[in-house]
């Protein structure tokens, strides 16, 4: 397939698929964007081995209040290029993790540019002209479809650029030991700041008691949810009843 043709079907699918997310579809995943990629490339089976990687490794990962996230969809699209490309799964799982990585820069000015969109809308409002907020508003998807849409589009136009950033990523030890830092990181910074939104004064009991069962014991998350539904429950239920 030619490469421009190639670059403009993936880019319109990974806005494709940012759109379906705000309509509330679980269409962005990792593993559809790998598949559909591998369809484009003449390789499903790289595709769906890619995606499913990039999957697993995007397990636990999520914007908990409001925080920015590895994104690993427009990843695992560059990762299945490249990965036909070179004829190494192996590169093109390391691009998916180091693109996603990189990916959260654009997503903080997806997010940025958004606001202003916001803004407009909300002067719309206060004029009480409906026409023009409902505008700005859907206007405001605009930052959301470009920050995947672009980058995939450039991305696969420059295909061949993408060994050389594998194969320093792979070769320089303090590049892809600061790459493991921070995706560690990013899911302490999400929660550090969901906990900001809760009530942690008046139930720092059940913080601690998660933490005792999961740092001490080993209860696994599933766990941890039955045994916070059920606190929570008991908690519900005796509030209520005073």
């Amino acid at each position: 397939m030619n490469v421009f043709l190639l670059a403009t079907i993936l880019a319109v699918f990974a806005a494709f698929l940012s759109v379906t997310q705000s309509m509330g579809f679980g269409l962005r995943t990792p593993l559809i964007g790998g598949i559909f990629t591998g369809l484009m490339v003449g390789d499903v089976n790289l595709g769906f081995e890619i995606g499913a990687t990039t999957t697993l490794m995007s397990i636990g990962f999520y914007t908990y209040g409001g925080a920015t996230i590895p994104n690993y969809v427009v990843g695992a699209i560059f990762g299945v290029v490249a990965a036909a490309k070179t004829g190494d799964s192996t590169i093109g799982l390391t691009i998916a993790v180091t693109l996603a990585l990189l990916m959260t820069q654009m997503d903080i000015l997806r997010r940025a540019s958004a606001t202003i969109f916001q803004h407009l809308a909300d002067g719309a409002l206060a004029k009480n002209n409906i026409r023009t907020f409902e505008l700005w508003t859907l206007g405001g998807m605009i930052p959301k479809i470009l920050a995947d849409g672009l980058p995939v589009f450039i991305g696969v136009l420059l295909a061949d650029n993408l060994t050389v950033l594998a194969e320093f990523s792979s070769s320089v030890k303090w590049f892809t030991d600061g790459l493991a830092i921070v995706g560690k990181a990013l899911p302490a910074v999400g929660f550090a700041l969901l906990l900001t939104y809760m009530n942690i004064k008046s139930f720092w009991p059940f913080m601690i008691l998660g933490y005792v069962l999961f740092a001490y014991i080993g209860v696994p998350t599933v766990g941890l949810a039955l045994v916070g539904a059920a606190a929570g429950f008991l908690f519900t239920v005796k509030k209520g009843a005073q």
